[in-house]
């Protein structure tokens, strides 16, 4: 799975820094975050980046409940279309559950869950499906602060939680959860939690537009499934764009996925690809494409394929056919006869 987010997770990282003294960018560059992915709130970001920048940031400053600041920066919005869904929906649990079956769209990486308990309590439980970041206090703090100001804002103020639990230990003193949250916080419990009420979840939410609620679900369907928040098939797309433009190199992918060179190669190896792989089997798809279905010349192929010689095109449509490029569209074309 890829570990993917948009970069609107930091919405107010820079401007909570700067008020508490610090330099953001130096602790986004030490994470291998590029600061300007910042400015578009659609960047992609890897999310591991974003727990160890958040973990650094409060050690830096001295800052131990930085993310519990930082969800007071935050609202519903950083979840885009998604959270339009959620405030078109006609219940708020309706929006709940609308807005987890959209997730994807602001990260793959983000599990949440809706869990009835037997005594009219419900789990809005938080979590990562992310290996190797053991230290991730700040990032579900951050969270769960920001999943009650959510609640807040579908309930028009009328939410207070019954209880906060998390499953880390903590060194601040229970006020500061108070504080933040309006109840008490419980930790080392077995899940990372809002307590709230099921009657929360029946309160209606003023205003909602059903039809508009379709259409932007239809939208965020239509993105997920054309632009998936996967390294793999978000370098492919990029590849598949910038082919015909002759502007398709590692170094000019990875400035429009806001990583570095070695970077982007590293996790690529990760998934068992290359950038190198991923180039080749998108060529030979479009290959098929443009021999099987358009009448651009060999030239003009080879052009779309991002070859500057033809000799190169003809070399790799033998490697990926067994033919040269003509061969393979007679072939074709005797077929459908």
């Amino acid at each position: 799975m890829s570990d993917l987010v948009r970069s609107s997770v930091l919405t107010g990282y820079r401007s909570l820094v700067t008020g508490l003294a610090g330099d953001p960018l130096p602790l986004l560059r030490r994470c291998k975050i590029a600061p300007e992915a910042l400015d578009h709130h659609d960047a992609l970001i890897s999310f591991a980046a974003v727990v160890r920048l958040l973990e650094a940031t409060a050690q830096t400053l001295d800052c131990p409940d930085f993310g519990l600041r930082m969800s007071q920066q935050q609202d519903l919005t950083i979840l885009g279309p998604v959270a339009l869904i959620g405030l078109n929906s006609p219940t708020v649990g309706d929006a709940l559950r609308a807005m987890i079956e959209h997730l994807n769209f602001y990260s793959p990486v983000v599990l949440t869950t809706i869990e009835m308990q037997a005594d009219d309590r419900v789990l809005l439980t938080y979590d990562l499906a992310l290996d190797g970041e053991p230290h991730r206090r700040q990032l579900v703090e951050l969270a769960l602060g920001l999943y009650c100001r959510d609640m807040q804002i579908l309930t028009h103020g009328h939410f207070v939680p019954l209880a906060v639990l998390f499953r880390h230990t903590t060194p601040l003193p229970g006020r500061t959860y108070r504080r933040y949250f309006g109840a008490g916080a419980s930790f080392g419990q077995h899940v990372n939690a809002i307590v709230a009420r099921q009657s929360d979840l029946c309160r209606p939410i003023d205003n909602a537009d059903p039809k508009l609620r379709e259409m932007i679900a239809e939208y965020v369907r239509l993105c997920t499934s054309n632009h998936p928040l996967d390294l793999e098939r978000q370098v492919a797309f990029l590849v598949r764009k910038l082919l015909p433009l002759a502007h398709c190199s590692l170094r000019i992918v990875a400035g429009h996925l806001y990583l570095h060179e070695r970077t982007l190669q590293r996790r690529l190896r990760r998934t068992g690809k290359s950038f190198e792989d991923i180039v080749d089997a998108v060529r030979r798809e479009r290959a098929e494409e443009l021999l099987f279905e358009s009448r651009l010349s060999m030239s003009g192929v080879a052009s779309q394929l991002g070859y500057n010689e033809q000799s190169s095109f003809n070399r790799a449509c033998r490697r990926w056919f067994g033919s040269a490029p003509n061969a393979v569209k007679g072939r074709r074309l005797m077929q459908l006869a």
